[in-house]
């Protein structure tokens, strides 16, 4: 498996042999990270609204200031995106 930066000189026939599929980065927001997490936690915790309320506030009031106070306080030896953070 190896991951590249874009996909902007491969050709639909590399595309289609290695079997991958290019997105923008910025197309994954956290929020969709989030909700996407949040549906494969245990039945135990989906079931109970109290917790998934508290977990999606925390995670909206958190996160991306989270993301934002790393981005301005911490350097990185190797460049990510906002998701590798989360």
């Amino acid at each position: 498996m190896f991951e590249v930066e874009d996909l902007a000189v491969a050709s639909p026939a590399t595309v289609s042999r290695c079997g991958m599929v290019y997105m923008e980065p910025e197309d994954f927001t956290l929020e969709l990270l989030v909700k996407s997490w949040m549906k494969t936690l245990p039945e135990k915790v989906c079931g109970n609204k109290f917790v998934m309320e508290t977990l999606t506030s925390l995670f909206a009031s958190y996160l991306a200031s989270g993301c934002y106070f790393m981005r301005k306080n911490c350097p990185e030896l190797v460049e990510t995106v906002d998701n590798n953070l989360a």
